[in-house]
C-alpha cells in the first residue's frame, strides 16, 4: 500500500534529480561537453527510483538524486586533463561522474536494506 509520505519524498526526490539534469546536461555543457552520459545516468536514476517507489524505499531516491548532483561536482573538483598515445586530449570527468553516482545510490540501496532489516527485526 503506497501511502502519502512515500509518494511525496519520491517525487521531490524526482524534482531534484530532474533539476540535476538539465544544469548538469544544457546549462553546464560548456563545462563537460558530455553529450550522452548526463542522459544515461538520469535514466540509471529513474530506474532506481521506479524500483525504490514500486518496493516502498525511503532512502534510495533522495541518496539517488543527490548522487546525480555530488557526482558531477565531484568529476568538475577532482578531473584532470591528460594526453592520450596518439596525442590526443583525455579527461577523466566522466569516470568519477559515474564512479561517484554508482558508489552513492549504492549506498542507498544498502542503507535501504539496512533500515528494513531493523524495522522487521524490531516488529
Amino acid at each position: 500500500m503506497l501511502n502519502k509520505k512515500n509518494i511525496i519524498l519520491h517525487l521531490l526526490s524526482l524534482c531534484v534529480l530532474c533539476i540535476g539534469f538539465v544544469l548538469c546536461r544544457y546549462v553546464f555543457f560548456d563545462i563537460h561537453g558530455i553529450i550522452g552520459l548526463p542522459v544515461w545516468l538520469f535514466v540509471v536514476g529513474m530506474v532506481s527510483m521506479a524500483i525504490s517507489f514500486l518496493l516502498e524505499g525511503k532512502t534510495t531516491p533522495i541518496f539517488t538524486a543527490l548522487a546525480y548532483i555530488i557526482g558531477f561536482i565531484a568529476g568538475i573538483i577532482f578531473q584532470t586533463n591528460g594526453v592520450d598515445a596518439g596525442g590526443g586530449t583525455t579527461n577523466n570527468l566522466w569516470i568519477i561522474w559515474i564512479i561517484v553516482f554508482v558508489c552513492i545510490t549504492s549506498a542507498g540501496i544498502i542503507c535501504e536494506k539496512f533500515i528494513g532489516s531493523a524495522k522487521k527485526t524490531n516488529k
